[in-house]
């Protein structure tokens, strides 16, 4: 079976929250947090890495409440090319034989694209 989620954000919705350390920690984990730091807090890649938790869970059809975005990692590869690590709950719940993450940028909005195979 093949599922689609797809997420736009509002870059400036993180001009603020970028600064919120309590907000980053509840919704990414410490390896996302190096990630940000590195990109000097910018709120497009903050945008991009929430729009990329967000199509994921539109993907397995459940909303922002269902599970801890903590349980949903955005990492980055050699080519700096996202990709989803599950962990947690959620890692018990499905079994996803493939996935596929795209995360783009467009003037005032973070797009992102997930593709699941299960």
């Amino acid at each position: 079976m093949i599922s689609n989620g797809i997420d736009l954000i509002k870059i400036s919705r993180f001009d603020k929250l970028k600064d919120n350390k309590s907000f980053l920690n509840k919704v990414f984990n410490k390896s996302e947090i190096k990630y940000i730091e590195k990109s000097n807090y910018s709120s497009n890649t903050i945008a991009g890495m929430y729009a990329g938790k967000e199509a994921f869970l539109k993907a397995i059809k459940c909303g922002i409440n269902d599970y801890s975005l903590l349980d949903i990692e955005i990492l980055h590869d050699n080519n700096n090319a996202p990709f989803i690590k599950l962990n947690g709950q959620i890692k018990k719940t499905y079994q996803i034989n493939n996935m596929s993450l795209s995360i783009s940028h467009d003037g005032d909005y973070a797009i992102s694209i997930v593709t699941l195979i299960k």
